[in-house]
Protein backbone atom coordinates (compact mmCIF):
# COMPACT_ATOMS: atom_id res chain seq x y z
CA UNK A 1 0.00 0.00 0.00
CA UNK A 2 1.02 3.17 -0.68
CA UNK A 3 2.39 5.78 2.21
CA UNK A 4 -0.90 7.12 3.68
CA UNK A 5 0.04 9.75 5.58
CA UNK A 6 2.33 11.71 2.80
CA UNK A 7 -0.60 10.79 0.38
CA UNK A 8 -3.26 12.20 2.88
CA UNK A 9 -1.09 15.19 4.79
CA UNK A 10 -0.64 16.35 0.43
CA UNK A 11 -4.38 16.42 -0.34
CA UNK A 12 -5.11 18.07 2.95
CA UNK A 13 -2.62 21.15 2.60
CA UNK A 14 -3.45 21.43 -0.69
CA UNK A 15 -7.16 21.56 0.15
CA UNK A 16 -6.63 23.85 2.63
CA UNK A 17 -5.05 26.52 1.28
CA UNK A 18 -5.94 26.75 -2.51
CA UNK A 19 -9.08 24.49 -4.11
CA UNK A 20 -8.21 21.27 -5.12
CA UNK A 21 -8.71 20.00 -8.43
CA UNK A 22 -8.94 16.10 -7.15
CA UNK A 23 -12.81 17.12 -6.13
CA UNK A 24 -14.79 18.18 -9.36
CA UNK A 25 -15.27 21.64 -7.95
CA UNK A 26 -16.78 23.65 -10.89
CA UNK A 27 -19.97 24.12 -12.22
CA UNK A 28 -21.21 24.85 -15.35
CA UNK A 29 -24.70 26.44 -14.68
CA UNK A 30 -24.26 28.34 -11.80
CA UNK A 31 -22.12 28.37 -8.72
CA UNK A 32 -21.02 25.18 -6.85
CA UNK A 33 -20.05 25.77 -2.87
CA UNK A 34 -16.76 24.06 -1.55
CA UNK A 35 -15.85 23.09 2.32
CA UNK A 36 -13.41 22.39 3.27
CA UNK A 37 -12.09 21.22 6.92
CA UNK A 38 -9.99 18.62 9.15
CA UNK A 39 -11.33 18.88 12.50
CA UNK A 40 -8.72 17.72 15.35
CA UNK A 41 -9.67 17.42 18.76
CA UNK A 42 -6.09 18.44 20.86
CA UNK A 43 -5.68 21.71 18.07
CA UNK A 44 -5.99 25.24 19.64
CA UNK A 45 -7.75 26.50 16.42
CA UNK A 46 -9.74 24.87 14.04
CA UNK A 47 -10.23 26.01 10.36
CA UNK A 48 -12.56 26.01 7.69
CA UNK A 49 -12.27 26.67 4.19
CA UNK A 50 -15.64 28.25 2.04
CA UNK A 51 -15.45 29.18 -1.21
CA UNK A 52 -17.00 29.08 -4.56
CA UNK A 53 -16.33 27.74 -8.06
CA UNK A 54 -18.02 28.41 -11.12
CA UNK A 55 -16.57 28.22 -15.19
CA UNK A 56 -13.13 26.92 -14.02
CA UNK A 57 -12.62 29.60 -12.12
CA UNK A 58 -12.87 29.58 -7.74
CA UNK A 59 -13.53 32.39 -5.89
CA UNK A 60 -13.78 33.59 -2.21
CA UNK A 61 -17.59 35.16 -1.24
CA UNK A 62 -18.02 38.42 -0.42
CA UNK A 63 -18.68 39.65 2.98
CA UNK A 64 -22.72 39.37 3.50
CA UNK A 65 -22.72 36.65 0.59
CA UNK A 66 -23.11 33.90 3.17
CA UNK A 67 -23.96 33.09 6.66
CA UNK A 68 -21.77 30.15 8.00
CA UNK A 69 -22.80 28.43 11.59
CA UNK A 70 -20.57 25.71 13.13
CA UNK A 71 -22.43 22.64 15.64
CA UNK A 72 -21.64 20.02 18.29
CA UNK A 73 -20.55 19.72 21.89
CA UNK A 74 -18.01 21.89 23.01
CA UNK A 75 -15.96 21.66 26.27
CA UNK A 76 -17.46 22.84 29.35
CA UNK A 77 -20.85 22.21 28.19
CA UNK A 78 -23.43 19.75 28.72
CA UNK A 79 -25.60 20.65 25.27
CA UNK A 80 -24.83 21.08 21.73
CA UNK A 81 -24.13 24.35 20.76
CA UNK A 82 -24.41 26.71 17.08
CA UNK A 83 -21.73 28.97 17.06
CA UNK A 84 -20.40 31.24 14.26
CA UNK A 85 -17.09 30.84 13.42
CA UNK A 86 -14.88 33.61 13.01
CA UNK A 87 -12.52 35.24 9.92
CA UNK A 88 -9.05 35.83 8.84
CA UNK A 89 -8.07 36.75 5.94
CA UNK A 90 -4.14 34.87 4.54
CA UNK A 91 -2.29 35.17 1.37
CA UNK A 92 -2.15 32.25 -0.60
CA UNK A 93 -0.23 32.43 -3.98
CA UNK A 94 -0.38 35.80 -3.62
CA UNK A 95 -4.06 36.12 -3.34
CA UNK A 96 -5.73 37.14 -0.17
CA UNK A 97 -8.40 34.40 1.29
CA UNK A 98 -10.88 34.02 4.21
CA UNK A 99 -10.87 31.25 6.52
CA UNK A 100 -13.26 31.08 9.38
CA UNK A 101 -12.23 29.13 12.38
CA UNK A 102 -13.31 28.94 15.97
CA UNK A 103 -10.86 28.25 19.40
CA UNK A 104 -13.53 26.38 20.91
CA UNK A 105 -11.91 23.60 22.24
CA UNK A 106 -13.48 20.10 20.49
CA UNK A 107 -14.40 17.14 22.08
CA UNK A 108 -13.77 13.03 21.35
CA UNK A 109 -15.93 10.76 19.40
CA UNK A 110 -18.77 13.82 19.19
CA UNK A 111 -20.61 14.53 15.50
CA UNK A 112 -20.40 18.30 14.74
CA UNK A 113 -21.85 20.00 11.10
CA UNK A 114 -20.95 22.90 9.62
CA UNK A 115 -23.98 25.16 7.63
CA UNK A 116 -23.93 27.36 4.93
CA UNK A 117 -26.37 29.56 3.91
CA UNK A 118 -26.07 31.04 0.47
CA UNK A 119 -28.10 34.28 0.50
CA UNK A 120 -28.35 34.78 -2.87
CA UNK A 121 -30.67 31.61 -3.64
CA UNK A 122 -31.29 30.62 -0.14
CA UNK A 123 -29.64 27.16 -0.33
CA UNK A 124 -28.31 25.79 2.66
CA UNK A 125 -25.16 23.46 1.96
CA UNK A 126 -24.02 21.69 5.01
CA UNK A 127 -21.48 18.39 6.08
CA UNK A 128 -21.00 17.01 9.29
CA UNK A 129 -18.21 14.16 10.64
CA UNK A 130 -17.15 12.93 13.80
CA UNK A 131 -14.26 13.44 15.72
CA UNK A 132 -11.50 10.28 16.30
CA UNK A 133 -12.31 8.94 20.06
CA UNK A 134 -10.22 7.94 22.71
CA UNK A 135 -7.40 5.53 22.37
CA UNK A 136 -5.86 3.46 24.88
CA UNK A 137 -2.70 1.67 24.32
CA UNK A 138 -2.35 -2.07 25.45
CA UNK A 139 1.54 -2.79 24.02
CA UNK A 140 4.33 -1.76 24.96
CA UNK A 141 3.88 -2.17 28.48
CA UNK A 142 5.89 -0.66 31.41
CA UNK A 143 8.26 2.19 31.56
CA UNK A 144 11.22 0.49 29.47
CA UNK A 145 11.48 -0.26 26.24
CA UNK A 146 13.90 -3.41 24.88
CA UNK A 147 15.46 -2.74 21.82
CA UNK A 148 17.64 -5.21 21.44
CA UNK A 149 15.23 -8.86 20.59
CA UNK A 150 15.17 -9.93 16.98
CA UNK A 151 11.79 -11.14 17.60
CA UNK A 152 8.78 -9.67 16.46
CA UNK A 153 6.73 -7.63 18.23
CA UNK A 154 3.58 -5.18 18.73
CA UNK A 155 2.39 -1.88 19.10
CA UNK A 156 -1.33 -2.62 20.43
CA UNK A 157 -4.03 0.05 20.86
CA UNK A 158 -7.82 0.20 21.47
CA UNK A 159 -10.61 2.82 20.97
CA UNK A 160 -11.87 4.02 24.32
CA UNK A 161 -16.09 5.08 23.72
CA UNK A 162 -19.23 5.47 25.70
CA UNK A 163 -20.67 1.98 24.79
CA UNK A 164 -16.30 0.24 25.28
CA UNK A 165 -16.66 -1.01 21.80
CA UNK A 166 -13.09 -1.35 20.90
CA UNK A 167 -13.68 -0.03 17.25
CA UNK A 168 -11.96 3.15 16.84
CA UNK A 169 -14.20 5.49 14.06
CA UNK A 170 -11.01 6.07 11.97
CA UNK A 171 -10.25 5.25 8.50
CA UNK A 172 -6.28 4.66 8.71
CA UNK A 173 -3.31 4.52 11.08
CA UNK A 174 -0.32 5.91 10.44
CA UNK A 175 2.01 3.68 13.37
CA UNK A 176 5.85 5.64 13.75
CA UNK A 177 8.81 5.21 16.34
CA UNK A 178 10.49 8.00 17.10
CA UNK A 179 14.06 8.08 18.55
CA UNK A 180 14.66 11.19 20.29
CA UNK A 181 17.98 12.95 21.63
CA UNK A 182 19.01 16.03 22.97
CA UNK A 183 22.53 17.28 21.37
CA UNK A 184 24.82 19.57 22.13
CA UNK A 185 27.36 21.10 18.89
CA UNK A 186 31.01 21.64 20.15
CA UNK A 187 31.32 25.37 20.41
CA UNK A 188 27.37 26.11 21.07
CA UNK A 189 25.94 26.66 24.15
CA UNK A 190 22.15 25.41 23.62
CA UNK A 191 20.74 22.22 23.28
CA UNK A 192 19.14 21.27 20.04
CA UNK A 193 16.22 18.47 19.55
CA UNK A 194 16.79 15.64 17.16
CA UNK A 195 14.73 12.81 16.32
CA UNK A 196 15.13 9.55 14.03
CA UNK A 197 11.73 8.47 12.61
CA UNK A 198 11.28 4.86 11.92
CA UNK A 199 7.74 3.72 10.06
CA UNK A 200 5.95 1.02 11.43
CA UNK A 201 3.37 0.87 9.25
CA UNK A 202 0.63 2.52 7.44
CA UNK A 203 -2.49 0.91 6.42
CA UNK A 204 -6.09 0.70 6.61
CA UNK A 205 -7.89 0.32 10.27
CA UNK A 206 -9.77 -2.28 8.51
CA UNK A 207 -6.57 -4.51 7.83
CA UNK A 208 -4.94 -3.16 11.21
CA UNK A 209 -7.69 -4.65 13.44
CA UNK A 210 -7.61 -8.37 14.97
CA UNK A 211 -11.01 -9.41 14.57
CA UNK A 212 -10.13 -12.60 17.11
CA UNK A 213 -8.48 -10.29 19.80
CA UNK A 214 -10.45 -7.25 19.16
CA UNK A 215 -7.26 -4.53 18.98
CA UNK A 216 -5.61 -3.22 16.77
CA UNK A 217 -2.04 -3.46 16.07
CA UNK A 218 1.15 -3.16 14.15
CA UNK A 219 4.24 -5.37 14.01
CA UNK A 220 7.68 -4.48 14.28
CA UNK A 221 11.47 -5.94 15.11
CA UNK A 222 12.43 -3.94 17.93
CA UNK A 223 16.36 -4.93 16.53
CA UNK A 224 15.94 -3.50 13.33
CA UNK A 225 16.63 0.06 15.64
CA UNK A 226 20.10 -0.45 15.62
CA UNK A 227 20.63 -0.86 12.24
CA UNK A 228 18.91 1.99 11.27
CA UNK A 229 20.92 4.09 13.94
CA UNK A 230 24.08 2.54 12.39
CA UNK A 231 22.64 4.07 8.70
CA UNK A 232 21.31 7.58 9.41
CA UNK A 233 22.34 9.79 7.93
CA UNK A 234 22.13 12.60 9.94
CA UNK A 235 24.30 11.19 12.79
CA UNK A 236 26.89 10.26 10.89
CA UNK A 237 27.48 13.62 8.37
CA UNK A 238 26.73 15.62 11.55
CA UNK A 239 28.60 14.00 14.54
CA UNK A 240 32.07 16.15 14.85
CA UNK A 241 34.59 14.83 17.60
CA UNK A 242 33.69 16.55 20.67
CA UNK A 243 29.55 16.65 20.02
CA UNK A 244 27.49 15.38 23.16
CA UNK A 245 24.03 13.90 22.91
CA UNK A 246 21.45 12.52 25.61
CA UNK A 247 18.85 10.54 25.38
CA UNK A 248 15.39 11.43 25.55
CA UNK A 249 12.05 9.20 25.81
CA UNK A 250 11.15 6.57 22.85
CA UNK A 251 7.97 7.52 21.33
CA UNK A 252 5.19 5.21 19.55
CA UNK A 253 2.98 7.64 17.74
CA UNK A 254 -0.54 6.79 15.81
CA UNK A 255 -1.94 9.35 13.29
CA UNK A 256 -5.25 8.57 13.29
CA UNK A 257 -7.11 9.53 9.80
CA UNK A 258 -10.91 9.47 9.92
CA UNK A 259 -12.92 7.69 7.14
CA UNK A 260 -14.56 10.49 5.16
CA UNK A 261 -10.08 11.72 4.73
CA UNK A 262 -9.00 7.82 3.94
CA UNK A 263 -11.95 7.43 1.58
CA UNK A 264 -10.80 10.82 -0.30
CA UNK A 265 -7.29 9.05 -0.43
CA UNK A 266 -8.33 5.84 -1.69
CA UNK A 267 -10.52 7.49 -4.54
CA UNK A 268 -8.26 9.75 -5.26
CA UNK A 269 -5.43 7.63 -5.65
CA UNK A 270 -7.02 4.79 -7.48
CA UNK A 271 -6.11 4.08 -11.37
CA UNK A 272 -8.64 1.32 -13.44
CA UNK A 273 -8.36 0.99 -17.17
CA UNK A 274 -12.36 0.80 -16.95
CA UNK A 275 -13.52 4.22 -15.90
CA UNK A 276 -11.87 7.88 -14.61
CA UNK A 277 -11.40 8.02 -10.69
CA UNK A 278 -14.61 8.46 -9.32
CA UNK A 279 -14.99 12.14 -7.41
CA UNK A 280 -16.00 11.75 -3.64
CA UNK A 281 -17.60 14.55 -1.31
CA UNK A 282 -19.67 14.70 1.96
CA UNK A 283 -20.68 17.71 1.44
CA UNK A 284 -25.09 18.34 0.74
CA UNK A 285 -25.09 21.12 -2.07
CA UNK A 286 -21.77 21.40 -2.59
CA UNK A 287 -18.56 19.79 -2.39
CA UNK A 288 -15.90 19.04 -0.81
CA UNK A 289 -14.38 16.93 2.28
CA UNK A 290 -15.23 17.26 6.15
CA UNK A 291 -13.06 14.67 8.18
CA UNK A 292 -11.36 14.73 11.57
CA UNK A 293 -8.05 13.68 12.69
CA UNK A 294 -5.95 13.35 15.51
CA UNK A 295 -2.00 11.90 17.09
CA UNK A 296 -1.90 9.77 20.33
CA UNK A 297 1.44 8.45 21.79
CA UNK A 298 2.94 6.28 24.50
CA UNK A 299 6.33 7.24 25.87
CA UNK A 300 8.80 4.68 27.26
CA UNK A 301 12.80 4.89 28.05
CA UNK A 302 15.21 3.05 26.45
CA UNK A 303 16.13 0.37 28.76
CA UNK A 304 19.92 0.10 30.49
CA UNK A 305 22.14 -2.61 28.29
CA UNK A 306 20.52 -0.75 25.36
CA UNK A 307 21.40 2.91 26.19
CA UNK A 308 25.04 1.49 27.10
CA UNK A 309 24.87 0.06 23.44
CA UNK A 310 24.05 3.17 21.55
CA UNK A 311 26.66 4.66 23.36
CA UNK A 312 29.67 2.22 23.37
CA UNK A 313 29.07 0.77 19.80
CA UNK A 314 28.55 4.16 17.69
CA UNK A 315 30.80 7.07 17.20
CA UNK A 316 27.82 9.99 17.72
CA UNK A 317 28.76 11.06 20.88
CA UNK A 318 26.04 9.51 23.13
CA UNK A 319 26.44 9.89 27.17
CA UNK A 320 25.45 6.91 28.95
CA UNK A 321 23.37 7.54 32.46
CA UNK A 322 22.68 4.73 34.30
CA UNK A 323 20.09 6.75 36.08
CA UNK A 324 17.42 7.11 33.98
Amino acid sequence: MKNIILAIVAAVALALSSCTTDFDLYCHDGDSTILYTVLEVDADTNFFRISKSSLENEYAYQPGDIEVRFAGLFEGEDEVDTIEPATIVKMVDGQPRTFYYTTRKLLKNQEYSLFVLRKADSVVISSKTKTICGISFIRPMGKYINLRSGRLNRVMWVGIKNDDAPKINAGAFDVYAYFHYKELMPGATDTVRQTMSWKLRCESAVNMYNTTYRYYEAFYTPSTFFTMLEHDPYLNNNSPYGVQRWLEDFEFQLTVYGEELYDYHCVNTATSVMQDVINVTNVDNGVGLMSSRTKVSTFHVIEQLCRKRITENYNYGFVYDPNL
